[in-house]
């Protein structure tokens, strides 16, 4: 059984890696797949906040990372998403580049590199050095991350970055800036945007979400936002990845509903 392993790469802390990787994971799930998540963040543990479910690895013992690999060979799981520490890109990115890339190949093991840049040139910059370093051993999915600008010229005019993109043709998914009040509240109370969507009755919502997200409007907003977002993913993982065309029909349903 072939397995994708998305993985989070660069750095820079931050710049949208695991906001990435949530969106991903919610859309998966909407399509119907059960991707096995796992946490090499052993400081913060930012996905399993939001995903408490998620396989948390410590990478302070030896040889942690290898239980990536281990699962990725394993019969059980079609995809797996990793969020990797910030920090650490260093010692995680030799780790990669000792991986035997042909017999995982071989073995029906494919990576993905998730990245996320802003208009921050060193978020920009540390995700170029893990792709000089992977080059083709991986396939890219890089996020346009406009939290901070939609002006993202280390990523969009530089040589380095243009070089990158005409050798290795990532895909790529905008994420625009969500309404910092929204985004604020979605971190506090550890929510995804389906989260709050799944919610109908206003009563119990503003329970569970309080009277930021709850009103309807709000989550008309959120809805769009998603939407737009979902739009994206539907182009990268059906089309590049190969996702099934049935299930993104039944959310393109879900979305415009």
């Amino acid at each position: 059984m072939s397995c994708t392993l998305f993985f989070t790469a660069g750095d820079k802390g931050g710049s949208g890696k695991t906001t990435a990787a949530k969106f991903l994971i919610t859309y998966l799930r909407e399509h119907g797949e059960l991707p096995l998540l796992m946490d090499l963040d052993d400081e913060n543990h930012t996905l399993a906040r939001f995903f408490p479910e998620a396989l948390q690895i410590n990478l302070h013992q030896e040889f942690a990372q290898d239980v990536l690999i281990e699962k990725a060979l394993g019969s059980d799981w079609k995809i797996i998403v990793a969020d990797l520490k910030a920090g650490t890109g260093h010692e995680v990115l030799k780790w990669f580049l000792a991986l035997p890339f042909e017999e995982l190949k071989e073995r029906g093991v494919r990576l993905v590199c998730l990245g996320s840049v802003t208009s921050a040139p060193d978020s920009v910059q540390s995700f170029l050095n893990w792709a000089a370093a992977l080059a083709h051993h991986v396939d890219y999915v890089v996020f346009r991350n406009l939290k901070d600008g939609d002006n993202l010229y280390d990523y969009d005019q530089t040589r380095q970055a243009l070089e990158f993109r005409g050798t290795y043709d990532p895909d790529h998914v905008t994420l625009e800036k969500l309404s910092p009040l929204y985004q604020t509240e979605l971190e506090i109370r550890k929510l995804t945007i389906t989260e709050v969507l799944g919610l109908t009755d206003h009563t119990s919502s503003e329970e569970r979400i309080g009277p930021i997200l709850s009103p309807l409007l709000a989550r008309a907003r959120l809805r769009n936002y998603q939407r737009r977002i979902y739009e994206q993913l539907d182009r990268v993982l059906q089309l590049r990845f190969h996702t099934d065309g049935q299930a993104v029909d039944r959310l393109r349903v879900t979305a415009h509903g």
